[in-house]
């Protein structure tokens, strides 16, 4: 048995019809093995039906605080929402609401348990739990999100652990804190029985993953499990209208180059003559 093995993940599953489609596209033609649903998205009802003929695709809840509508009614979450009740569509107003007070850990486990019950109520078999931008490494959500985890019996979830050089260093310096936060929580995660991967790249690679990067990465995996985050998808009229209200992003424009890297035909080949495994986190 290969002591490496690698998850493979698509975020923003649900997010639309063609997202939806990219993700489906790599899972069934590449080297895709996993992907984290969004449950208050236009694509959520297509996105179970996909996950149903695609059995061998492992479905995680991509938790989210960040862009849309929540789930629960705005009154119930009202501190997680802007004036308009959308979520506030950036991560800054959520990281100082929740050191000054003003967003509530309470409404945030409310919602955070509809969109989970949301996805078990479709009938899927939910392998593990990230969040959209990561909000959930920030340490009171991480706790809240481990503690979710174990309640629903889910037992797998996203740590990020990555160095990665990046030029402006926004980005390397966003890995380096969350990696901090969540090695802080990862003895907190093993003494509940859950999981997670040993290994985490495409932090700094966000929206910029190619086919020479995925092999350079494949080349030297460490042993143990790691994951590689991508974001596949088509850049369609309708992800452009949803942008006016979800609030711009800028891996919409380089979804489609993230798909055609991950549909690269010399990166299957290249993992079996490595001897990785490519999993999904119901593996783990």
């Amino acid at each position: 048995m290969s002591l490496k093995r690698v998850i493979i993940n698509a975020d923003d599953f649900g997010l639309c019809a063609g997202v939806n489609a990219g993700i489906i596209k790599a899972h069934r033609e590449g080297i895709l093995t996993s992907t984290s649903l969004m449950t208050n998205t236009p694509g959520f009802e297509e996105a179970v039906e996909m996950a149903r003929q695609n059995p061998g695709l492992g479905v995680g809840v991509h938790l989210n605080l960040v862009r849309g509508r929540p789930i629960l009614p705005p009154e119930k979450v009202s501190s997680l929402l802007r004036s308009d009740g959308y979520f506030y569509g950036k991560v800054g107003p959520i990281f100082f609401g929740l050191i000054r007070g003003k967003i509530k850990i309470a409404e945030v486990e409310q919602e955070w348990r509809a969109q989970i019950e949301k996805a078990l109520n479709a009938g899927l078999a939910v392998t593990h739990l990230d969040s959209e931008k990561h909000v959930h490494t920030f340490p009171p959500l991480l706790r809240l999100t481990l503690k979710l985890a174990a309640e629903y019996a889910i037992f797998r979830v996203r740590l990020i652990r990555e160095r990665c050089l990046a030029w402006p260093p926004v980005q390397m310096i966003k890995a380096l804190v969350v990696s901090r936060w969540c090695s802080s929580q990862r003895p907190v995660l093993e003494g509940m029985g859950l999981k997670t991967v040993d290994h985490f790249f495409g932090f700094c690679q966000a929206g910029k993953v190619s086919s020479g990067w995925l092999q350079k990465i494949l080349k030297h995996l460490p042993e143990g499990v790691s994951e590689i985050m991508t974001h596949p998808g088509y850049l369609t009229p309708e992800l452009l209208e949803l942008e006016k209200k979800l609030g711009s992003y800028y891996i919409n424009r380089r979804r489609e180059n993230e798909l055609k890297a991950l549909l690269a035909p010399e990166l299957r080949p290249l993992t079996a003559k490595l001897g990785i495994r490519l999993i999904s986190y119901r593996d783990l």
